[in-house]
């Protein structure tokens, strides 16, 4: 695990920091939204990010297993299960995030499609060839390699497998 990965564990597991995210975002989403309206709620904006990004996948339906690295609390991968039927696996560092995406799951009767494991997208604990969609939003900037993340993806991406991911870009 490398230094800034050990670094943004220890920020997302702080319990400050995670009623912070979960009182400002919501408690279903932490990355940015698109926003109509100046006074729009994060929640809808962010929501409205994961729609939009969603409609520019070329293949999902109930048979894609779909893995979201860096997941947060899970509402990308709830999102997609509750619309397209698929399976997600939610791959993310912090603990208190993972257990409050795991009880989201459980609240919202998605348990059965939504997965979550703790862990590193530099070191992503799937076999080769596991996933159709490799999903991310604003997450792999945690990275302290990001060398060691992208032969990870493709590792675990089917062939012909589609990856989508946003980051946070400064000009």
């Amino acid at each position: 695990m490398t230094e800034a990965v050990k670094i943004a564990q220890q920020y997302y597991d702080d319990t400050e920091t995670d009623r912070m995210y979960a009182a400002i975002w919501g408690g279903e989403h932490i990355h940015y939204g698109i926003y109509t309206q100046p006074d729009e709620a994060i929640h809808y904006a962010s929501l409205r990010t994961v729609e939009t990004i969603a409609q520019t996948l070329e293949k999902i339906d109930q048979n894609s297993r779909v893995i979201d690295l860096g997941a947060g609390y899970g509402g990308a991968a709830r999102y997609l299960a509750k619309t397209y039927g698929c399976f997600v696996c939610c791959l993310n560092l912090s603990q208190l995030q993972n257990q409050r995406n795991s009880q989201l799951n459980q609240e919202q009767n998605l348990s059965h499609l939504v997965e979550v494991t703790q862990g590193s997208f530099e070191d992503i604990p799937y076999a080769d060839n596991s996933f159709d969609i490799v999903w991310s939003q604003d997450a792999i900037v945690h990275s302290g390699d990001r060398r060691l993340v992208f032969p990870e993806i493709k590792r675990i991406l089917k062939p012909g497998g589609e990856l989508i991911f946003t980051v946070v870009l400064k000009k």
